[in-house]
């Protein structure tokens, strides 16, 4: 549903088309949360194993002291339960200011920053 470029910069850059910005709304009014949402958009990239979003509140995998919603490039599963970024590591940094979901919405495309 959503479709992702890699910025010249390393940034990710998720971009939405008006019939999954309408479905984006009808998740809002049905009270879903911002990381269903992009977890939701996001569902066709992840299910292959590539641009998985996670709450990094959670602390698996642990990123550092934040509750940014992030993206990881490829997220593995060890045997114990934890979870591994595997390559590059992407998170919204204003998420305490600006929903993500409704700037994807308002704007069709939202940025996530490269962490590493």
């Amino acid at each position: 549903m959503f479709s992702v470029e890699v910025l010249p910069n390393g940034n990710l850059k998720v971009m939405a088309g008006n019939e999954a910005r309408r479905w984006i709304k009808e998740e809002q009014e049905n009270e879903r949360c911002s990381d269903t949402i992009l977890s939701g958009g996001m569902e066709h990239f992840w299910t292959n194993g590539s641009y998985e979003p996670f709450d990094a509140g959670q602390a698996n995998p642990f990123v550092g002291l934040t509750c940014a919603p992030c993206i990881a490039e490829t997220l593995d599963v060890l045997d114990n339960g934890d979870r591994e970024i595997v390559g590059r590591l992407w998170h919204f940094d204003r998420y305490q200011v600006t929903d993500p979901m409704e700037e994807l919405k308002r704007t069709g495309h939202v940025v996530f920053s490269l962490a590493h």
